[in-house]
This record gives C-alpha cells, structure tokens and sequence, in this order.
C-alpha cells in the first residue's frame, strides 16, 4: 500500500552541492512516470481523495497572482480548489522529447477536465512544458525546436489557454546560449500568432553560473516563477528547511530572502515575479536530535496534507520545533534512530506572503496544488493576506535578508514598503546597524514608494537615532555591493499608541494592551453587571467572545491569534463600546 504521497525517492547520488540536486518537480516526475498509472481512480487512491469537501467559493479580490501547479497525478483533488483565490492554474506537464520536440507524454493535457473547469472559473491556464535532460540535444536542433514551438501554438489554441511555462531545470551552464535563444525564439512565436499570450519559465532558487541569463531574456517574459525551495534537498548532507525565510546556518548561506533579492537586483519587474513556495516538505534520517544534524540517509517528501493527517503518529505537538535560525518549524522523533522533517506551515508561509506585499511582487507560486486536501488554513492564509491591500499589525521588526544572525549577501538590492493600519505617524527604532561604509547602503522614505520625501540615507556602523513618518507607509531601499558584507540592520516600527483608548475609560478596563496570551476586561467601579464582549479582526470576522459574571472581569484568551490590530465590542445595558487592540506575541 503506497504511502497518501509521502513519495519514495528516486535519487541522482548528489551530496557536493545545490547546483546538481535533482529537483522536487523532477523527482515526482520520475516517480509517477515510473508507478505507471492511467486512471483517475488510481491517483485518487494514492492521494488519499475522499470526495469533494463542499467548499464554498464566494467572489473573492485577488490582489496578486497565485500561480499553481496542477501535478496530472493528484487526480480529482482540483474538487477542492478556491477557484476564487487561484488566478493561474499550471498543468504539468507537457514532458518534451529533446531529440524531436514532440511529447513524450502530454499526461492528458487535452482532455483534462480541471482545465475546463479552471477557464471556467475565469482561472488562466497555463501548460508546463518540462525538459530535464538532453538540452544540448534540444538547442542544437533548429527542427525539434520549431517542432515543440508549433506543437505548442497548436495546443494553446485548441484548449484556449493563456500561457506556457518552460520547466527546463539542471541545465549546464555551457548550454546557457542555447537556453537564451530558445526562449526568445519561443516568446517571439507565441507573442507574434497569439497576442495576449503568456511564456513564463520556472527559474531555479539559485541561478549558478548564471546559466539564465537574466537580463537577456526577462523583456521577453511575461512572469518569472521562482522555484524558492528544495534548499536542502534529497541528497543534502543536513537536514534544514526546505524554503527557509533566512538561512538555518552561516556555511550555507541560501533562503527565500536571497533568492529574491537576487532576481530584484537583476532589474526585473516587481510584477513579473512570482515567489514559489511549497505545500510540501522533507524527512531525513539524522545522526542526533540536534540543529543542525547531519544525515544518515536520504529524504522523503511529504505533502503538507501527510504532516497534518499525521499517518505516521509522529508528528504530534511534542515533536514539534521552532527554527528561529531559518524562521521554519520542523518535528523531531526517535523510531530506531533520530528522524528530522522540516515543512511549511501558516507562520512560516504568512512571513514570506508578507514579503512578497512588501517587496510588491506579483504574487506567489505553489508547488502544488492539492498537496493540502482536506485542509483549508493554507486557502484562508492567501485570502487574509491577498485579497486585501497589504496591511502590516502596529509593530514589527525589518531586517536584511541575513535576518537576526547572520551577514547580508552580496550584490543585493530592493525595496520594500510597509503600510500599516494605523494613520500614522511610525515610529522608526534601530535595534542593530551595521554596513560597510560608503559602499553598501540603507535609504528610507517618507511614504509608499522612492518618490517619497528622503527621511534618511545610511551607511557605517553607527546606529541611527529615531525617526518617524508623517503617514502610516514607509519605504526601504537596500543596496549592497559585491564584497565585504555587514550583519546589517534590524528596524523595529511601532505605532505611538496601543489603542484608540490608551487611558481607561470610565466604564471598563482593557489589558494589557498590546496583548500576548490572555486580554482581560473588566468594568471600573462596578458600573455595570452583567456585559458581554467580542473580538473581531480588522476584516470583521469574530475570533473570541466572553460573557461576564456578576460584576467580574472576562479574560480573552488571544495566544492563537495572529499578531496585528483587532477591534473589542464590549455591549453592556444596550450600550455598545468600541476599542482598538493590538496583539503581539
């Protein structure tokens, strides 16, 4: 009985460094192609699909593009898709023949019917067309060349899909010509015979040997999707998260945070990128119940869905850590020996949708849909954080993509905005400063964007003293340049005020205020008896209520609660009374 996608490896033997590891969408690849399946009832074996979970799709306003990748093996799973929170839907793949260009498979491509329904739902479709080997073969072949790009003019007109996104991974950097030439070969046909229609590619985490040539080739793409995971991989000699915020360790010095800043610092548009995370991770055999620990053995993958339906038993809360090195949590058991499995959950996945409305991106790309069946909070993470402007609770703290521990990289540069609920002023405090001087630099601006009025230029090791805006935005522009790097900046910003009632009113007592685990409420002078009281977030859901004894206090319990700004209704006698909370733990 196969494992619900808990996926057995196919392993290329690769232990010397990330350029030559075998990638997630490769190694599932391989290992569905290899299991021989044909049916739909068979994938939904393997996945574990019990049926549609009935879920409602009301309209929603998505303010960037989630672009996901629908893997042909996960069956009916597309039942349960929020149509309303997916803009792009990926079918993969197209699996290309490098010696001729036709498919070797098109994995039902025309005739599937989550494609149907995906247009639909008004959802651009998108096909992955997928080469993993041979490149040479392929770009040295003007006829397989024009063959695939027919092929696929063919296909996007049949279905009436809107894009194609070009999968070519593990391409060495001798081929590097020959890759920038087909794309824009590629984009010029689709661009000339089908207007409107969009190439993107999927671009590695880390572009080693600058084998993309980026700014050869990103005029003519419509959206780059950044592939921001598998940063420990199948054959890693630790074990670490597999899209890590910042780096788990100094020596390996790769995370979200870099490889985003890396694709800014090519001079990309924010909008054509897309930063893609996953809804999967990875277990390692490990040597000791440490961080980091180095591997015995290599890894699984295991969808986000396996971890939280907990199959195996051990990922259970006494298992489970907080790497506050990479910003991602992993469980940690003994079963013969010492098991590690880092994944992706709500926390870890909101800090970097958070710097994706930050960096003002284009949105987020998902390897892979239906990876979370059965379980919403990954759709309810995208609707709290995308289809709304982006706004920031009253307090946080900024760093540099070396984050709390480590140096920031070379050759980096972007700019970032928050924006928070409150009106305004911010108030801007330096916890830590450091920068090469005169070389590498930190500019803050007054407002939205860099046209914003200039609060402060900085470089050196000395920490600057407070500023504040004058409205509730500001914008970071960072610059580094190619050698000697700093531990960088941590800013924290605040709000001048907790709440909208920082002095107790004459009827009730709110706090503490910022809260951490428990707010209390309680009435002054025992004005009123009998009360109630309820929570709601900054889009008007209820989160907490409680109803107060005889002149008593209720005590909200808010240690689940996300950090940010919340609204307390306290309605006492047909009196209704309003108060601005903030939660920060």
């Amino acid at each position: 009985m196969l494992k619900q996608l808990i996926l057995p490896l196919l392993i290329l033997l690769v232990n010397i460094c990330f350029a030559q590891n075998t990638s997630i969408h490769e190694e599932q690849s391989a290992y569905f192609k290899a299991l021989g399946l044909k049916t739909i009832d068979q994938y939904d074996s393997i996945q574990g699909f019990n049926g549609k979970d009935h879920i409602t799709s009301p309209k929603s306003n998505l303010q960037k593009r989630v672009f996901g990748y629908h893997p042909y093996w996960m069956g009916s799973a597309w039942q349960n898709y929020r149509w309303d929170l997916l803009s792009d839907l990926c079918y993969f793949s197209y699996d290309t023949d490098p010696a001729t260009g036709n498919p070797v498979t098109t994995n039902g491509f025309e005739s599937a019917v989550v494609v149907d329904t995906a247009l639909a739902h008004g959802v651009k479709v998108h096909l992955c067309v997928t080469l993993f080997s041979g490149h040479a073969t392929f770009f040295n072949n003007p006829e397989a060349r024009q063959t695939l790009i027919g092929n696929l003019i063919t296909l996007v007109t049949q279905r009436g899909i809107q894009g194609i996104n070009l999968d070519f991974e593990a391409v060495p950097s001798s081929q590097q010509q020959g890759l920038t030439s087909f794309i824009l070969e590629i984009a010029g046909a689709l661009h000339t015979n089908l207007p409107g229609t969009e190439l993107s590619i999927a671009a590695p985490a880390v572009n080693w040997s600058n084998t993309f040539d980026l700014p050869a080739i990103a005029p003519s793409l419509d959206l780059i999707m950044i592939m921001a995971y598998d940063f420990y991989w199948s054959g890693s000699d630790l074990a670490g998260p597999v899209s890590g915020y910042w780096p788990l360790t100094s020596s390996f010095n790769y995370a979200v945070n870099h490889s985003l800043s890396y694709y800014q610092s090519q001079g990309i548009a924010p909008e054509k990128l897309l930063l893609g995370l996953p809804y999967y991770g990875r277990e390692w055999s490990v040597s000791a119940n440490t961080l980091p620990a180095s591997t015995t053995g290599s890894s699984t993958a295991v969808t986000y869905r396996n971890v939280r339906n907990n199959s195996s038993g051990f990922y259970t809360p006494a298992n489970l850590y907080w790497d506050p090195y990479s910003y991602n949590p992993y469980y940690s058991y003994f079963n013969s020996n010492w098991w590690q499995c880092f994944y992706d959950d709500v926390r870890s996945l909101g800090a970097k949708y958070d710097l994706v409305n930050r960096r003002n991106t284009g949105g987020i790309g998902i390897w892979a849909l239906g990876y979370d069946n059965g379980y919403p909070e990954l759709w309810d993470l995208i609707e709290e954080k995308f289809t709304q402007g982006p706004v920031f609770p009253c307090r946080d703290t900024l760093y540099d993509p070396g984050g709390p521990w480590w140096n920031y990289g070379d050759d980096e540069c972007y700019t970032e905005t928050v924006t928070s609920d409150y009106p305004g002023p911010l108030l801007l405090n330096f916890e830590a400063f450091d920068f090469e001087s005169g070389y590498d630099s930190l500019w803050i601006y007054d407002g939205p964007d860099t046209n914003a009025p200039l609060l402060a230029a900085l470089s050196g090791g000395q920490l600057p003293s407070g500023l504040a805006t004058t409205g509730n935005s500001f914008t970071l522009r960072f610059n580094s340049d190619g050698a000697t790097t700093r531990s960088g900046y941590a800013l924290e910003w605040s709000c001048p005020t907790a709440s909208i009632n920082e002095k107790p009113t004459p009827d009730f007592s709110i706090y503490p205020n910022p809260a951490d685990d428990q707010l209390f409420i309680s009435s002054i002078d025992n004005k009123h008896d009998l009360w109630s009281t309820e929570l709601f977030d900054v889009r008007g859901r209820l989160i907490q209520s409680g109803n107060s004894g005889i002149k008593d206090r209720v005590a909200l319990s808010v240690a689940d609660c996300r950090e940010g700004v919340y609204v307390l209704k306290v309605n006492s006698n047909g009196n209704i009374y309003f108060y601005k909370i903030v939660i920060c733990h």
